[in-house]
């Protein structure tokens, strides 16, 4: 459920904005034509993208690439609600913002290098948080904000990244030069990638940037099985596997397997292998 959302837009793009969200919200959250820099103030969110999968806590920050992306609240002991800021970097506004070319902060090689991956760490310094405590400022005094005080943060932001200690520097170069550079999107490897994350069909439908029909039609093509078929096989092989080689619980186990509770996955495995986990495990260990 989303309690509040405030944000800065220009040209009716959201550029600066600040929400504040309670578990359990599970959503498709694309960059089709944008890059995002996100920092979490407090909560957990799984982040999605089409071959990758990062948590990120209260405090951490992230840099993401355009392109799709699927976010899930985390619940917490303290069912505390979640609170990000995004800057989102649209072609259009950067040229806006850096009127002399952004390209001349990022070294020729640098550019030539392969492109980052979707979902990218930032490191949280003095300088960084000193940013966000200044887009905190501006949403509880909207009224001061102009259009050109949003360019400023924009470009405020980009140049803090690019400034980082050394270590970091080239990172942060390196993505930025391939903010909107295209990438490909496989579906086997989206597949691979989350057929333990307990994702819906929709939801790997919307990394995949296809409806659902069209999902299901390229799957049974790549896979020739069914998807709800293969990924229930995959993720009960998982299963077997670690109740054979392993000595971590049912409860651990279900979970790491991508199922979503011990009810169901009790139900699946005994429907499949036509015993119950733990008689599975005393079999397996019998032999």
């Amino acid at each position: 459920m989303v309690e509040r959302h405030q944000h800065f837009d220009i040209d009716n793009k959201i550029i600066i904005e600040k929400m504040i969200v309670r578990h359990p919200v599970r959503r498709p959250s694309p960059l089709s034509d944008e890059a995002c820099l996100m920092y979490n103030i407090r909560g957990k969110s799984n982040i999605y993208a089409p071959e990758q999968k990062e948590t990120i806590s209260a405090k951490e920050c992230v840099l993401l690439k355009c392109g799709q992306y699927f976010t899930a609240t985390v619940p917490s002991e303290e069912e505390e609600p979640i609170e990000a800021v995004a800057v989102h970097f649209y072609p259009a506004i950067l040229k806006m913002a850096f009127a002399d070319d952004l390209s001349k902060y990022i070294p020729e090689q640098v550019k030539r290098e392969v492109p980052a991956v979707a979902i990218n760490r930032v490191n949280v310094d003095v300088l960084l948080w000193g940013y966000i405590d200044s887009i905190l400022f501006l949403f509880e005094y909207p009224s001061m904000v102009t259009d050109e005080l949003i360019l400023l943060k924009v470009k405020e932001v980009i140049l803090l990244l690019l400034n980082t200690d050394s270590r970091e520097a080239t990172k942060i170069q390196q993505i930025l030069s391939n903010l909107f550079s295209p990438t490909r999107v496989s579906l086997r490897r989206v597949v691979d990638a989350h057929i333990y994350d307990n994702l819906t069909l929709e939801e790997l439908a919307s990394l995949c940037n296809m409806s659902l029909s069209t999902f299901k039609r390229k799957f049974q093509g790549h896979f020739n099985e069914s998807p709800a078929g293969y990924i229930r096989r995959k993720k009960l092989e998982k299963a077997s596997r670690m109740l054979r080689n392993t000595e971590e619980s049912v409860a651990v186990i279900c979970y790491e397997s991508g199922f979503s509770d011990t009810s169901n996955f009790t139900k699946t495995f005994k429907g499949w292998f036509s015993c119950t986990p733990m008689e599975y495990r005393q079999l397996h260990k019998l032999n």
